[in-house]
C-alpha cells in the first residue's frame, strides 16, 4: 500500500487458469473504520490517554454535519475551557482537520495528563483522530511503504504532503 495525498493505493493482481489481471484500490487515507451518525448526534468517548503533542485533528466527512469535541478528565469531568460549547464546530470532508477551541490555542496545558476525548458528531463519519505536535498534522505513524513526499516510513509531513 501507498499513501498518495489523501488516498492509499493497493496494488493488486488476480489469476486464474491461464487470466492474469492487475488493478488499482483506493481507500480514504486511515478510513479503515469509522463513527457514523445520521440527523441525531451521536458520541464516542475514548479511554484515558496521554499526548505528548499541543494540536487537535480529525479525520472525517461532514460538510452538511457537525462535529464537536471537548476533553475530559480520568473521571469523566469536562476540563474547562475544553468544553463542546467552545469547540469551533467542523464541518468539513478531510483527512486532517484541525479542531480548535474559542478562548484557548492548543491542548498543550494538557499534555502528560490522561485525559478522554468526547466527540459529538451529526450527519457524517468520523475516521480518525490524532495529536499533533506540528501544526502541518504530522501524526508521526507509520505510513506503510510511504509514498510520494515522504523521506521514510513515518508520518513527519502532515496535510503539507497531501494533495
Amino acid at each position: 500500500c501507498l499513501v498518495v495525498g489523501d488516498r492509499l493505493h493497493f496494488y493488486v493482481s488476480g489469476r486464474t487458469s491461464g487470466e492474469n489481471s492487475v488493478a488499482l484500490a483506493f481507500l480514504r487515507r486511515d478510513g479503515f473504520a469509522w463513527m457514523d451518525a445520521g440527523v441525531q448526534e451521536g458520541t464516542l468517548t475514548t479511554r484515558p490517554a496521554r499526548f505528548s503533542g499541543r494540536r487537535l485533528f480529525v479525520n472525517v466527512d461532514n460538510p452538511k454535519g457537525a462535529l464537536r469535541v471537548e476533553v475530559l478528565d480520568e473521571a469523566g469531568q469536562v476540563i474547562a475551557p475544553f468544553t463542546a460549547e467552545a469547540c469551533v464546530p467542523v464541518a468539513a470532508d478531510q483527512t486532517a482537520h484541525r479542531l480548535r477551541w474559542k478562548s484557548v490555542a492548543d491542548l498543550s496545558s494538557l499534555a502528560n495528563q490522561p485525559v478522554r476525548f468526547r466527540f459529538h458528531l451529526r450527519n457524517g463519519h468520523l475516521y480518525a483522530f490524532w495529536v499533533s505536535p506540528d501544526a502541518s498534522g504530522a501524526s508521526r505513524g507509520y505510513v506503510t511503504a510511504g509514498g510520494p513526499g515522504f523521506t521514510e516510513n513515518r508520518d513527519l509531513v502532515g496535510s503539507t504532503g497531501r494533495n
